[in-house]
């Protein structure tokens, strides 16, 4: 084998390897964003599991009518109040991440829109009077909206289709 042989044999199996590295690259960037993308989801099942999020539900369904005010908030305990607050700066916090594609609106809209068809109505009126509250506190002007991006995800939640069914039975016949 002459000089110019095994030089084209060196530069072709340079080139081998740098499609090589490239291609595992690529496939470690793919497997690192699904990773996370599982991470965040496990993640966001914690939160809404989490028994500060659970009873911040419980009370906007259970103690408050469908149209509160915020004189019907005044008789809850400090911890139902702190539990409402809870519920709905996560909820913006999630409707943040979701915009920002940190969360996967797939997921989020699976866990959210049973919540979403279930209290909706309620939540966007728990937003509107925490609203209310933080402009008579004089913490903001009427025309800002502090909760904005928990009403922005249910209003994209409201623009899917309804659901096909149950989904014990409209997935009955799946098999891990």
């Amino acid at each position: 084998m002459n000089l110019d042989d095994a030089a084209n044999i060196g530069e072709l199996l340079g080139g081998l390897a740098i499609v090589g590295t490239l291609i595992f690259g690529i496939r470690q960037i793919i497997e690192l964003k699904k990773t996370k993308e599982h991470e965040a989801t496990r993640e966001l099942a914690n939160l809404l599991a989490s028994p500060m999020y659970q009873y911040g539900m419980a009370v906007l369904v259970n103690r408050l009518s469908k149209d509160f005010t915020l004189e019907d908030m005044n008789p809850l305990e400090r911890k139902d109040k702190d539990a409402l607050n809870f519920l709905a700066i996560t909820t913006n916090s999630i409707g943040m991440l979701t915009f920002e594609r940190q969360l996967s609106f797939h997921a989020v809209s699976m866990f959210f829109g049973p919540i979403n068809r279930m209290m909706g109505q309620r939540f966007r009126t728990l937003v509107t009077r925490l609203q209310e509250n933080a402009t008579h506190q004089g913490l903001t002007e009427e025309s800002t909206e502090v909760l904005d991006w928990s009403i922005w995800l249910l209003d994209r939640m409201d623009e899917l289709p309804p659901p096909e069914g149950r989904a014990n039975i409209v997935h009955k016949d799946w098999t891990p």
